[in-house]
């Protein structure tokens, strides 16, 4: 099977900033806080400078990512990344009344192999009835991380015939192997350029401190963003993946 090859980014469709005036109302769902800068937030920044309406989901509590510090313990933790998370999206342009925290533990959001899924599912169908976006983005469905996929399996379950699913990869470049790339027949992708706010999504990032620097200084097996892995989202592009499924989507 033909795989897409997502660092062949010459040969990647680009769609001028005015594209993300066809989205509607929009919301973001991220694994954890930070997913919505790093994949999102220059789509979060245009949606934003065209006035259109952005909420901002929070998937899990992100308390894994320093388990072992004395410091900011599990709650102190979860609020930090909360907070930081806020101001990003602050920066963005979305205020904090537009964000929601579902809060469930770091790497053991509900999946398809979980018997918690039927009730987490219903949640999330709950919320988009509630909410109603018209354009939902997610983690790519095999992104390497649980919680990623997790979350892409939550969404796509609950969304509704008439709400649009566009998926944002995250760790893709970093840690897949050759099952977890996306398949030619299977999504088409394409750039969607933000030159114009790309100081804005870089700002959005840096937010996110406990991730970015080494603020939390007492688990030396704590998380860190590299400088490599943050250059991947440093350019005035960013890539996403839509279904064939989603109507005027088709393949080449």
């Amino acid at each position: 099977m033909q795989k897409l090859n997502l660092t062949d980014t010459e040969n990647i469709r680009l769609e001028p900033e005015e594209f993300v005036r066809t989205l509607g109302k929009t919301l973001f769902v991220a694994p954890h806080p930070d997913d919505e800068s790093l994949g999102c937030g220059g789509a979060i920044a245009l949606l934003r400078k065209f006035d259109l309406e952005v909420g901002i989901l929070v998937v899990s509590d992100g308390t894994l990512s320093h388990p072992n510090s004395v410091k900011f313990p599990k709650e102190k933790l979860r609020n930090l990344r909360e907070k930081e998370l806020i101001e990003a999206a602050k920066i963005l342009g979305v205020n904090s009344k537009n964000i929601t925290f579902f809060r469930y533990p770091d790497r053991n959001v509900p999946d398809k192999n979980s018997p918690q899924l039927d009730e987490a599912v219903e949640r999330c169908r709950e919320y988009l009835i509630d909410k109603k976006p018209q354009t939902i983005f997610v983690p790519w469905r095999r992104d390497p991380h649980p919680d990623h996929r997790a979350a892409y399996q939550l969404f796509n379950a609950a969304k509704s015939e008439n709400q649009q699913i566009i998926e944002y990869p995250i760790w893709l470049y970093e840690l897949a192997e050759s099952d977890d790339v996306p398949l030619k027949t299977e999504v088409a992708a394409f750039r969607l350029n933000i030159n114009s706010v790309v100081e804005i999504k870089q700002k959005a990032i840096r937010a996110h401190r406990s991730q970015t620097t080494d603020l939390i200084d007492d688990d030396a097996q704590g998380f860190r963003l590299s400088e490599e892995v943050l250059q991947n989202f440093a350019v005035p592009f960013e890539i996403y993946l839509k279904s064939f499924g989603n109507a005027g989507c088709q393949p080449a």
